[in-house]
């Protein structure tokens, strides 16, 4: 079981970071595009409870107290993603898009730590 959930949360991991990925390329179409931020903003609930999954496969695979803390930390940056895309100071609501790379960053430091081929037993 911790071992299968330990890659499980690898997967998991590589997905979200996929999801970012489609994420911005929907932001910068949206920019190019007329405006049309739609698929942006509903792209975001296919993954969005994804790092609430990873925590729990985190715990089941034994992957520590600071990979579960990251993978809390994602679900933070998406909620302060919705406050900040919704928020009428235009300074804070700039800093949505320095949130997504807080995003990036973590899940790829996550893929990083979690590699079930090359932790250390």
């Amino acid at each position: 079981m911790k071992r299968t959930s330990q890659i499980i949360y690898y997967v998991l991991a590589w997905l979200f970071a996929a999801s970012l990925f489609v994420q911005v390329f929907l932001a910068g179409l949206a920019i190019f595009n007329n405006g049309d931020w739609s698929m942006h903003k509903s792209f975001i609930h296919y993954f969005e409870f994804t790092p609430v999954i990873m925590i729990i496969f985190a715990a089941l695979g034994r992957l520590g107290w600071r990979t579960i803390t990251l993978s809390a930390v994602l679900y933070v940056f998406i909620i302060f993603q919705y406050i900040s895309v919704n928020l009428d100071a235009r300074v804070l609501a700039a800093v949505h898009p320095v949130t997504a790379l807080l995003l990036l960053w973590t899940i790829l430091h996550l893929i990083r730590r979690s590699n079930p081929w090359k932790r250390q037993p």
